[in-house]
This record gives C-alpha cells, structure tokens and sequence, in this order.
C-alpha cells in the first residue's frame, strides 16, 4: 500500500500526462524543484525509481512508474468522485453560486453563457462581482467566489484555473490616425509612437505588454496609462494614441467603423480566457463551467 497524499499522486500524475516536469510545474502554478521534490519523495515510498531519465529527452515510467501511474489515476478518480458527491450535497441547501469577472470582458463574453446557465438552472441564484485582474484573482484566492473569470497568458500561481476559451488581441487607432489606412504596418512604423496602456504594474499591463513584446513592438511611447478599457477606447478614438485591447472588447467599434485594427505583419499571440477556482469544485460551479466552454 503506498502512503502518498493526493497532491503528491496528483504532482506525479501531472507530470506523467504533460511529459515533463517543467510543464508540470507551469500546469499546477508551483516551482520546477518542488515537482521535483515531490516526485523524489514518492520514488522513496516506493523503494525504486518511477522515471527513465535521460538529459533532453522526456521522462519515460520504469514498470514500476506504470504500476504507481495506474494507482493514482484510480486513487484520484475516487477523491474527486467524492468530493464532488459531497458538493453536491451542500448545493441541496445553497443554491447560490458567486462569480467574479474581469470588468473589461463582462459586458461582451457573459450575457449568452450566463443565460445558458441561467435556462439550464433557473433555481440558482447568479452573484456576480466586477473588479480588474489581480481583483478577481484575489478574490478566488481569498474564497470569496466560488469562480473567477480572468484573461492570462498561462496558470496563474496560487490558484487553480482552466483555459475555457481564446481571446485575439488588436491594435487599434482611431480611423484619423496615420496608420489607419496602411495595408500592414511593421514594428518599426510603431517606434515613439504614443500608446495608451493600462496601469504599469498590474497583470493586464504586463499581458499587453508580453504580446507586443513577443512581435518586436517594444519602443512606443506610453502616453496614457488608463484602467478601464472603456476609457482607454474613448482615448484612443478621441486621437490620444494606440491601445492594444482583447478584440472582443472593441467589436461594436471595428464595426461601426469608430475604431480601426491596425493590420500587423506578424500576429499577435492569443490571450487565454481562464476560470479560476479553489478545490473542491461544488457541482453548481462545474455546471456554469460547462456553460462557459459551450
């Protein structure tokens, strides 16, 4: 009989399913040496080694790795089915689920799912908080919410999170601006340029400014720095500057023509839309989640 918790069995698992401890590591939001860590401690349970190692190449299970693999997916089969019986249980007597969202997405990416959830459960009372990144982050973190919707760029430590849907983002100017009529438009036509970002130091400046970043576009001029994406577009179609926003939050602009999405020669990278929870999910929570991913 192995005496390893669930979070080791869990660590080991992961590793094994993503083929590598580095993607471990990123996938459960904890350092590379405490996967290591956890992975050496089982190995010590078990009196042999679990992994083939060789530098470069993926870690492959000994037998004794499979036999220890098998283990832990049946172990933590029935953790969850558990966990989640007795969710179930307590949303007999609340039938309220509590969600935060980040504001700049709200108003286009919630209405159609909360309504599919809403049609699909119309005894569950829907609580919905507002608030920037980091606040709905905070809030998932603290329990305050039983869900957080966030945009990110991978797993965010100190909480668990799945990527449930992809958001583009686009560069956008007002349709009087120089660039607005360019068929493409290189980085180099973007340097000193001035652009109007988020608040320096919070989770969506650093996500704009990693994409931009990551296709050459790093030497502009921050004029503004606005917290609100509502505000930053106003700006912007006022003549204020550049932004670079999630594409759904300027939809309604593209296509009345009161803003205009730059065309980049290189794409920029996708953003993640992620939902954030704290284990155990209630079966309330996985219901909304299954509605956000349809």
């Amino acid at each position: 009989m192995i005496s390893a918790s669930p979070r080791r069995l869990t660590v080991f698992k992961c590793v094994v399913d993503h083929g590598g401890f580095n993607l471990a590591a990123e996938q459960l939001g904890i350092a590379q040496p405490s996967v290591g860590a956890h992975i050496k401690a089982l190995e010590a349970q078990v009196g042999q080694p679990l992994f083939h190692r060789a530098r470069g190449s993926k870690p492959k299970l000994t037998k004794a790795g499979e036999a220890v693999y098998a283990y832990a997916v049946e172990i933590l089969r029935k953790s969850e089915e558990t966990t989640n019986a007795l969710a179930d249980l307590r949303d007999g007597a609340a039938r309220e689920i509590a969600i935060a969202v980040h504001r700049d997405i709200a108003a286009q990416f919630l209405p159609g799912r909360l309504k599919t959830f809403a049609d699909r459960h119309p005894d569950v009372r829907v609580v919905t908080r507002i608030g920037t990144i980091d606040e709905v982050i905070e809030q998932v973190r603290a329990g305050a919410v039983d869900l957080g919707l966030f945009l990110a760029d991978g797993v965010v430590s100190g909480i668990r999170s799945d990527a449930v849907a992809r958001e583009p983002l686009a560069l956008v100017v007002a349709p009087t601006h120089a660039l607005a009529g360019f068929a493409a438009v290189a980085p180099a036509d973007l340097r000193g340029l001035p652009f109007i970002t988020g608040l320096r130091g919070s989770r969506y400046f650093e996500l704009t400014r990693n994409a931009l970043a990551s296709v050459g576009i790093a030497d502009y001029d921050i004029a503004m720095e606005l917290q609100e994406a509502a505000t930053v577009k106003e700006m912007v179609r006022h003549g204020a500057g550049i932004a670079c926003l999630p594409r759904c939050t300027v939809t309604p602009e593209l296509a009345a023509g009161t803003l205009v999405a730059l065309i980049l020669g290189v794409q920029l990278p996708d953003l993640q839309l992620r939902c954030g929870y704290c284990a155990p999910l209630t079966g309330l929570a996985r219901a909304f989640m299954r509605a956000v991913r349809n």
